[in-house]
C-alpha cells in the first residue's frame, strides 16, 4: 500500500515555514527541487509490510517501537530545534513526524530529550488504542536513540551539572521505565532511520534511510 512520501517530510517541513512571507528565489528553488524529484520517484512510496503477523489477535502480542532524533537548534531566528519521530506497529510504520519544537532546548540532550518524550507519546497512544479494543501489546515497548548521553538520562536518576535545568515534565520517560513501559537503547547515528526527518543527509544515507519506509523499482532491485 502506498499512500505517503516519507522521504520528503523534512523538505516539505522546512519549506512550510515560509508559506506566508519572507519567500526567496533560493526558497523557489527549493520547492522546484523538491517537485523535481517527487516527479522523477514517483513510482516510490510507503511500504505497509508487517515484519511479524498476527494469527490470533485474541492471544498473541502486538509489538511497537518508537526511534527519535532531532536536529540541534537549526531554525537561525528562533534557534529552535526540530524533532524526527518514527513509530512501528510489529514492523510497519504507523507515525512519522518530521516537526519543529515548540520551545528552545539549551543543549543537544535536551533537544533530544524532547524528541523522545514526543515519541512516547506517540508510542502511548498506540498502545491505548490496542487496549481499548482488549488487544495485547508486548511490554517492555522499546524506544531507541543515537544520542547516549540523552539515553543514558533516561535509564538514570543522576542528574549532572549539565543536564539539572532541563524541565522536570521529561523526567516522566524514567518513571515509564521504571514501570516496565519503556526501555530506552542507544542505536548508531547510521541505523536511526528518523535521521531522514530532521535534516538534508548524504545521499547513501539518504537512500539508506528512505528504503526503510519506502518501495519501489529502485530499492527492490
Amino acid at each position: 500500500m502506498r499512500y505517503s512520501r516519507p522521504d520528503v517530510l523534512h523538505a516539505v517541513r522546512e519549506l512550510s515555514k515560509w508559506m506566508s512571507d519572507g519567500v526567496t528565489i533560493d526558497h523557489k528553488k527549493a520547492m522546484q527541487q523538491t517537485m523535481n524529484y517527487i516527479l522523477h520517484t514517483r513510482e516510490r512510496g510507503l511500504c505497509l509490510q508487517p515484519t511479524m503477523i498476527i494469527n490470533d489477535p485474541k492471544t498473541e502480542f502486538f509489538y511497537i517501537l518508537g526511534r527519535a532524533d532531532s536536529n540541534y537548534a537549526t531554525n537561525a531566528e528562533t534557534r529552535k530545534s526540530v524533532s524526527g519521530l518514527v513509530v512501528t506497529l510489529n514492523g510497519a510504520p504507523a507515525v512519522m513526524r518530521s516537526i519543529g519544537q515548540k520551545i528552545i532546548a539549551l543543549s543537544v540532550i535536551e533537544a533530544e530529550l524532547i524528541a523522545l518524550t514526543q515519541v512516547v507519546q506517540e508510542m502511548l497512544y498506540i498502545m491505548r488504542i490496542l487496549e481499548s479494543m482488549n488487544l495485547k501489546v508486548k511490554k517492555t515497548m522499546l524506544v531507541e536513540s543515537d544520542n547516549k548521553g540523552a539515553i543514558d538520562i533516561c535509564n538514570s536518576w543522576t542528574v549532572g551539572g549539565r543536564t539539572k535545568h532541563i524541565d522536570t515534565r521529561y523526567y516522566f520517560l524514567r518513571e515509564l521505565k521504571e514501570e516496565g513501559v519503556i526501555k530506552f537503547n542507544w542505536i548508531p547515528g547510521k541505523e536511526n532511520c528518523a535521521d531522514l526527518f530532521t535534516k538534508n543527509l548524504p545521499n547513501p544515507i539518504f537512500t539508506k534511510h528512505t528504503g526503510y519506509f519506502c518501495t519501489d523499482e529502485d530499492f527492490a532491485a
